[in-house]
């Protein structure tokens, strides 16, 4: 695992960032919004339309999906969820994913959300494959956008070096103890591994810098010591995996697009009709690197599969 991160470092760093950015539009502004448990929803759209449901990933609100909500909204309701802890919101305590899911159904119920379409990114891509794996009669279906049902890298370590491996991962985190430091490191470290633009590294950071640092050590613990695999035979609803691929940054690594298919593909074997869908070039912030790419992508799957 240190040798992958290793080379991805050194590739990120010898290879040239792309000149273009493509920061999303402002976020529209939402007809409601509400805390339901330890959620904070937006609301933007049209009431009583097909329910999209939009999650983040670590560190970020829905400001990360705003050219998705700007897009869809026109059409659909769209929910937009912060996790605890993330773009300024309160932090709650562990367990996190088990405390969310829980409220995520109660906001289902409470504001007769019938079957949407959740569609998340990274931690949050994981967090809607969990929810699939718990109730997917309730859902109409999951776009995941490189959020796995294990952290990559660490599917084949025992249930003790995932805890290890996150320990060792959050005491690296919280080195940064202020906010100023916690974007520094972001702009200088993380975002450059997970977008191409600098100008788009240079609006994120500051934004990334809101959330909670505990919180997010917290999560990332978490996440890191997940396991979801043995359940995805419990899905019965489509899903929809989005993995970018960017040979500047993983060439030295994977030696192409298929072969990182294919290491997707083994982690969701055990729901053989999860879908992989590449996306490249483009890291892992896939709606910054390729944004009509991913809106085709979305809005393919959301008409392919209508409710029913």
């Amino acid at each position: 695992m240190r040798r992958l991160l290793l080379a991805v470092t050194l590739a990120v760093l010898a290879s040239p960032a792309a000149a273009r950015a493509a920061v999303p539009p402002p976020l529209p502004t939402p007809t409601r919004s509400f805390d339901s448990g330890s959620l904070h929803v937006d609301v933007y759209g049209t009431p009583g339309r097909r329910a999209l449901v939009f999650i983040p990933g670590l560190t970020c609100g829905p400001w990360e999906w705003s050219g998705e909500i700007a897009q869809f909204s026109p059409s659909y309701t769209i929910y937009a969820l912060t996790l605890p802890g993330f773009d300024g919101h309160p932090a709650i305590k562990t367990p996190l994913f088990q405390t969310v899911s829980a409220d995520f159904w109660t906001l289902l119920q409470t504001e007769a959300i019938v079957k949407p379409v959740v569609i998340g990114h990274s931690l949050g891509g994981t967090l809607a494959i969990m929810l699939a794996e718990q109730h997917s009669g309730k859902l109409g279906g999951v776009i995941s956008v490189d959020g796995l049902p294990t952290f990559p890298g660490m599917d084949r370590m025992t249930a003790d070096q995932r805890t290890q491996a996150a320990a060792q991962m959050t005491a690296a985190m919280a080195q940064a103890s202020t906010p100023a430091q916690f974007s520094a490191m972001e702009q200088t470290y993380v975002l450059p591994n997970l977008m191409t633009s600098p100008e788009d590294i240079a609006v994120v950071a500051p934004l990334a810098a809101r959330s909670d640092i505990a919180a997010t050590a917290a999560w990332t613990s978490e996440d890191i010591a997940l396991d979801l695999r043995p359940q995805l035979t419990q899905i019965t609803i489509p899903l929809l995996v989005i993995a970018p691929f960017d040979a500047a940054l993983e060439g030295k690594v994977l030696p192409d697009a298929d072969a990182k298919r294919g290491y997707y593909d083994a982690l969701l074997a055990n729901d053989p009709a999860a879908n992989v869908q590449m996306i490249e070039p483009s890291r892992h912030f896939v709606m910054y690197d390729q944004p009509k790419k991913l809106h085709d992508a979305i809005a393919a799957f959301v008409r392919q599969h209508p409710p029913g």
